[in-house]
């Protein structure tokens, strides 16, 4: 027993060395601001992390796909959000939020079933899109709220 136990923190340990030699900067980012930052721009959608929040845009569309890990077609829609978010990174800004880390702002969107597409224009009107939308629809949609 003692060792299973020896050998299951030395694999925990491992893994966190590993963890650490796949960071590509080998900076550490001064707060939650900076490590959003610097994903937005790796890539078009900005994960929202737990205590961050989304910040409104002057001029541009707020795209929020509102998710969950253990929802199926949630995981499905994940691809088809991130090839359109790419096309669109000039004209809207698009997150990925969590509705079992972010359970606030799911309830002001009025999310009672996921996937769910939020998309909010700069005056703050905003409307949504409830399932698993086929990757042509999805852009259609987009391009309706960019009007």
């Amino acid at each position: 027993m003692k060792f299973n136990g020896f050998l299951a923190a030395a694999c925990v340990a491992a893994a966190g060395v590993m963890g650490l030699a796949s960071c590509g900067s080998g900076q550490k980012a001064e707060n939650g601001a900076q490590v959003a930052e610097q994903k937005a721009q790796e890539h078009a959608v900005t994960v929202l992390e737990k205590g961050a929040v989304i910040t409104p845009e002057e001029s541009k569309l707020v795209v929020i796909d509102f998710n969950a890990t253990w929802c199926g077609p949630c995981r499905q829609f994940a691809p088809i959000f991130d090839r359109v978010a790419e096309n669109y990174t000039s004209k809207a800004v698009f997150y990925s939020v969590d509705v079992d880390v972010h359970p606030e702002l799911a309830a002001q969107y009025g999310v009672q079933s996921i996937p769910m597409v939020a998309y909010v224009k700069p005056d703050g009107s905003y409307t949504t899109t409830v399932g698993l939308l086929p990757e042509q629809e999805f852009t259609a949609t987009i391009e309706a709220a960019l009007k």
